[in-house]
């Protein structure tokens, strides 16, 4: 049989074909045994705390914690804090005593906080000047990131920045956004974790508010 005869060439293309698949069977078998090892490894390694997500409505500034003990909630002393506004100035919670206070814990790149700022600027002028005051506790941003994203949607909200999230840390903003209703007295009536309703921001103030005026 020579070298150019169609039978001989037709051989080698099949001899060429079966090599082809054995190489591809042993290269699927291999990563086939890989992938199982891995997997294996990874069962037996403990789990670690999922990074919260940024951007969505379960976004956050912080690692997922499990540890709340000693954090305020309801019925606790809301601790004082010492925060500069966007025009450089000192603003302290007590500063407010006498006035429900909602503290809203939030950054410009989460999504939900953009969605509920505009109910708070909304709340806080429907009650009034003399009823709840809205403390925007920014997380970790500089002044003309905040002024920008205010002027951006309108906001005349008081503006705090917590450039190092130590307040955040102290109140448990684990999420953002994370809303604290201080009552008049100074103590902590409720602590919403995520996106807040202007329903429940109703909610959680019909207590504060009606025990101010009574």
């Amino acid at each position: 049989m020579s070298p150019n005869d169609p039978q001989s060439g037709h051989e080698r293309r099949r001899l060429a074909l079966v090599a082809a698949g054995t190489v591809s069977l042993l290269l699927a078998g291999m990563l086939l045994f890989y992938s199982y090892r891995s997997f294996a490894q990874a069962r037996r390694e403990p789990l670690q705390s999922i990074p919260a997500f940024q951007g969505t409505a379960q976004s956050g500034v912080a690692p997922l914690q499990t540890e709340v003990n000693g954090l305020p909630e309801a019925g606790s002393i809301a601790p004082d804090f010492a925060l500069q506004d966007l025009g450089g100035q000192t603003v302290r919670l007590s500063d407010f005593r006498g006035r429900p206070v909602i503290l809203n814990f939030w950054a410009t790149w989460c999504a939900p906080c953009r969605l509920e700022m505009p109910e708070l600027q909304k709340l806080q002028a429907a009650y009034g000047e003399n009823g709840p005051v809205v403390l925007a506790v920014n997380q970790k941003e500089s002044a003309g990131q905040v002024t920008e994203f205010f002027e951006d949607i309108d906001l005349d909200l008081i503006a705090l920045l917590d450039t190092n999230t130590d307040v955040g840390a102290a109140y448990g903003a684990f999420f953002l956004p994370t809303t604290v209703i201080v009552g008049p007295d100074g103590v902590v009536a409720a602590v919403h974790r995520g996106i807040i309703s202007r329903e429940q921001l109703d909610g959680y103030l019909a207590g504060v508010v009606s025990a101010e005026g009574s």
